[in-house]
């Protein structure tokens, strides 16, 4: 295998390493802990930046050994039908299969690039997600806590404006005891200067009836 195609070959390798590391059941806390990072990390962005340039020098060679496939099977056609040569044959065999080795390892290459990036960016979004509603349900969580308050303290106050409502009524009940038990005194005192004007009246009267008969006397 050429040095090109071993290239391609220990990056293929890489992909898959990573590609398995993405799909591992690893604890959320340093799934989203790298995840985070690697999309953070201006490091990353340079190693995206070199692994597009190689992408582009991998699809070059998926085309090439597209065409060469193409041109060794055109090869080992015309030379099926003109002559059966075993040498040649088997030349014409081993540079197809080389060619189609080399276009189903640039081919997955390239294929495996795609998932893995927009895998990369899956995952990514889904653990932002779940950060989100985790941010959320702790939102729903304080809101329900604060409304159970709320509710504690409107129970309360509804209680406290009871009692009020309450003693509210026992003043105005006193209260119009306390008016009727004026309104009697003050006719009990009315009654007693009457009787009293009266008394003062009958003593008079008295007294003149008395003066009167000694006068006769």
């Amino acid at each position: 295998m050429s040095l090109p195609y071993t290239m391609v070959f220990t990056l293929l390798m890489a992909e898959m390493i990573v590609f398995i590391l993405l799909i591992l059941p690893l604890p959320v806390a340093w799934r989203r802990g790298t995840l985070k990072f690697l999309s953070k990390s201006p490091l990353m962005g340079q190693v995206q930046h070199i692994m597009k340039i190689v992408f582009v020098f991998v699809f070059v060679l998926f085309m090439d050994s597209v065409n060469r496939v193409a041109k060794v099977v055109e090869i080992g056609e015309h030379s099926h039908h003109h002559h059966h040569d075993h040498m040649s044959e088997a030349n014409v065999a081993a540079r197809r299969f080389y060619a189609q080795r080399n276009m189903y390892l640039t081919g997955f290459t390239l294929f495996l690039s795609l998932i893995l990036n927009r895998s990369f960016f899956m995952i990514l979004d889904l653990l932002q997600s779940e950060e989100k509603m985790e941010i959320i349900r702790i939102e729903a969580s304080q809101q329900s806590k604060d409304y159970e308050r709320v509710l504690e303290s409107e129970t309360k106050l509804k209680k406290e404006v009871k009692e009020l409502n309450d003693i509210v009524a026992t003043h105005a009940s006193a209260k119009r005891d306390l008016d009727n038990l004026k309104k009697q005194a003050k006719q009990q005192q009315e009654e007693y200067v009457r009787l009293a004007d009266t008394n003062t009246k009958m003593e008079k009267k008295l007294k003149g009836v008395e003066s009167e008969s000694k006068k006769d006397i």
